[in-house]
């Protein structure tokens, strides 16, 4: 497959009035993973917002499978920085419309429902597929990838470990039947074990064909886990690598923040 799945077009965003990110164009083909690496409050995670369509962007287009899913034209500046205009001002974007193509975007920190069990939020989460076929396979799937999930099936998800909500959050985004699934932060806080049992189960995912968008701070992670990787810095794409030119851990380190002394 060489089409492309996911393209970004000049897209800019932030939270008015403060601008996060700008003129992002990225183009993603469905046979490949993706990686972005750089440094914390540069804007990764707001621009992931924006294309999954949690936040409206200000200008630029996100297209999806060759449909867009944002409106068209700049969005209007906000006479004042005090008023949340989400309130009576009609969305430029709609999680729902990325969620229906397609595009699962599981954020970072876990965020789920507290009160609900692991049985439950599992339950539900395949209402995110809109009919895409394969549930039953993927259910199988998710039970090999994170066995530790069976064994606190009723529990509460405010109980469970970081590394249990990580993975309840992944199970759940696979139980959506991702063409694109983006992974926000997936190792983040977690102990040793729980990273590489958790980074095991992402290699998997990506072995199956299901295509991957991956931010993280673990370098060596990343560069083992993708075919390119973009650095991202001060709100922009700054460098690319594709294939074997992709960096190592300790070069990625050098490359982001300079020489290290022992």
């Amino acid at each position: 497959m060489t089409s492309t799945l996911l393209e970004l077009q000049d897209l800019s965003g932030g939270y008015p009035p403060v601008s996060v990110f700008r003129d992002v164009s990225l183009v993603f083909s469905p046979d490949e993973t993706l990686g972005i690496f750089g440094p914390n409050g540069h804007g990764k995670t707001t621009l992931l917002k924006t294309v999954a369509g949690l936040i409206d962007p200000w200008r630029g287009g996100v297209y999806f499978d060759g449909h867009r899913l944002n409106a068209e034209g700049d969005m209007p500046a906000r006479p004042s920085e005090y008023v949340n205009y989400d309130f009576f001002r009609r969305r430029r974007t709609q999680a729902r419309t990325a969620a229906q193509a397609g595009l699962i975007y599981v954020m970072q920190n876990n965020l789920l429902f507290p009160e609900l069990t692991v049985e439950e939020v599992l339950a539900i989460a395949p209402q995110a597929a809109f009919g895409r076929p394969g549930i039953v396979q993927m259910k199988d799937t998710v039970d090999h990838l994170f066995p530790r999930l069976k064994e606190r099936w009723q529990s509460k998800i405010r109980y469970l470990s970081g590394g249990e909500r990580q993975m309840a959050s992944i199970a759940a985004g696979l139980l959506a039947m991702p063409r694109l699934l983006i992974l926000d932060e997936p190792t983040l806080g977690l102990s040793p074990k729980l990273r590489v049992e958790l980074a095991n189960a992402i290699h998997t995912i990506r072995d199956s064909g299901v295509p991957l968008i991956v931010v993280d701070q673990n370098a060596q992670f990343l560069s083992n886990l993708v075919s390119r990787l973009v650095l991202f810095e001060h709100g922009s794409i700054t460098r690319e690598f594709k294939g074997s030119n992709v960096p190592d851990h300790d070069e990625l380190i050098t490359m982001m923040f300079g020489e290290t002394r022992g």
